[in-house]
């Protein structure tokens, strides 16, 4: 009887946290080029269940040759990512993730200059 009432439960848990697959593209607002070796954090919020706290999980990664990176296992919902690469200035903002194998694209701005 316990088997079934576990076996029952589990399909909502999934239901409740959809996961998928972000990619990332970072490019230099001016230029347009690929940003090489930029580093993401990805973070997002995990709900407590009844008597524990929110999770906040945070991943990493850094950007290929050609910009891109992917993180592949993110749940639908909002997250928040932060991108730093030398010579640009620090970008973050929180995304709401709606769909499947979402692309977020980042155009990373060069630090004024100082007279």
């Amino acid at each position: 009887m316990i088997a079934a009432v576990v076996a029952i439960g589990a399909p909502l848990r999934l239901a409740a946290a959809q996961m998928t697959t972000v990619r990332v593209q970072v490019n230099d607002a001016k230029t347009g080029e690929p940003i090489y070796q930029a580093r993401l954090t990805l973070r997002y919020r995990v709900p407590g269940r009844f008597m524990r706290r929110t999770k906040i999980i945070s991943y990493t990664g850094k950007t290929d040759k050609d910009g891109k990176s992917k993180f592949p296992v993110v749940p639908l919902g909002p997250i928040t990512l932060m991108v730093t690469a030398p010579d640009h200035n620090t970008f973050g903002k929180e995304f709401d993730i709606t769909k499947d194998n979402q692309l977020i694209e980042v155009k990373l701005q060069k630090p004024h200059e100082v007279l």
